[in-house]
């Protein structure tokens, strides 16, 4: 499992942040999101290595949704702490995974078509 958990500052803007995240994360409540931020608490946690089919097939990339969320985040003026598996943790440390996934995916998805066309 390699989760991405991430703090947010409190400020006078919390409200704008929480409603940022509940467009990501519609599980989560507002009331839950505005008390983890304001007790200092992981606001959101995500699995890079979570996969739904659902999501695949309709052609949903959820990690860039995460990363959209961020740069959303940090456009509202979020100060961000992030942390990989409780460990403090980078926004490069985080691109460069979410690169190196999709490096892997594309490589995967290239040798799954060579292999079905030498099959044929």
């Amino acid at each position: 499992m390699d989760l991405i958990q991430l703090k947010i500052k409190k400020d006078a803007s919390v409200i704008k942040y929480v409603k940022i995240i509940r467009e990501f994360e519609g599980s989560m409540s507002m009331g839950d999101i505005k008390r983890k931020i304001e007790n200092g608490d992981f606001a959101v946690e995500f699995d890079l290595e979570e996969y739904d089919v659902l999501d695949d097939l309709n052609g949903i990339d959820r990690k860039q949704g995460f990363r959209r969320m961020l740069d959303s985040l940090l456009n509202a003026g979020a100060r961000l702490e992030i942390y990989h598996d409780g460990e403090p943790s980078s926004l490069e440390f985080l691109d460069n995974w979410l690169e190196s996934l999709e490096i892997t995916r594309r490589q995967v998805e290239e040798d799954m078509n060579r292999e079905a066309e030498a099959g044929l």
